[in-house]
C-alpha cells in the first residue's frame, strides 16, 4: 500500500508468461486521443483474481501505447467511475527508457515488466515514451 504521499510502490513479481502468449489475439480499440488504445479481454478477470487483490476490484483496464506516443500530465479521471481506491499496474511489454512520472514531485520511475506496482493517479502524472516498442500494461482498481 502507497504511504501518503508516495507516487509508486514496487510490490511482487508476477507470472505473465502465459499472458504474452495471448497478447497477439488481444484486439485493442484506438481511444482517438492521446491516452493509446484499450481492450478488456475475457481473460482479464481471471488474471487479476489470480493476482489475489486485497480488496474488491472495481475497474479494469489493459492499455497499449504505440512506440514514441506519450500520455500527457494528467490527473485520472474515468467518467462516472470515482477515483477512489488503488491503482494497481502489471506492465506486461515495456522498454527502460519508457519512464512514468510524476512532474510536480520529481520522481520517474520505470515500470518493469512482470511486477505488481502499485501507482498514485490521483497526483499529477505521465507517461514519456522514448522506445521503439508498445507500452503494454494491465491495470485496476481495488476499494
Amino acid at each position: 500500500m502507497l504511504d501518503h504521499g508516495d507516487c509508486y510502490t514496487k510490490h511482487r513479481p508476477v507470472d505473465i508468461s502465459g499472458i504474452l502468449s495471448l497478447l497477439p489475439d488481444v484486439k485493442f480499440e484506438d481511444t482517438g486521443g492521446p491516452n493509446g488504445w484499450i481492450a478488456r479481454p475475457e481473460w482479464m478477470a481471471d488474471f487479476i483474481a489470480s493476482l489475489k487483490p486485497e480488496g474488491k476490484v472495481t475497474f479494469t483496464l489493459m492499455r497499449k501505447l504505440p512506440p514514441y506516443q506519450n500520455l500527457p500530465p494528467h490527473i485520472d479521471s474515468w467518467g462516472n467511475v470515482p477515483n477512489v481506491g488503488r491503482r494497481l499496474h502489471v506492465p506486461l511489454v515495456t522498454h527502460p527508457d519508457i519512464k512514468m512520472r510524476w512532474p510536480d514531485d520529481g520522481i520517474e520511475v520505470h515500470l518493469e515488466a512482470g511486477w505488481l506496482w502499485e501507482v498514485n493517479y490521483l497526483k499529477l502524472h505521465e507517461v514519456r515514451h522514448v522506445a521503439p516498442v508498445d507500452r503494454i500494461h494491465l491495470h485496476y482498481n481495488v476499494v
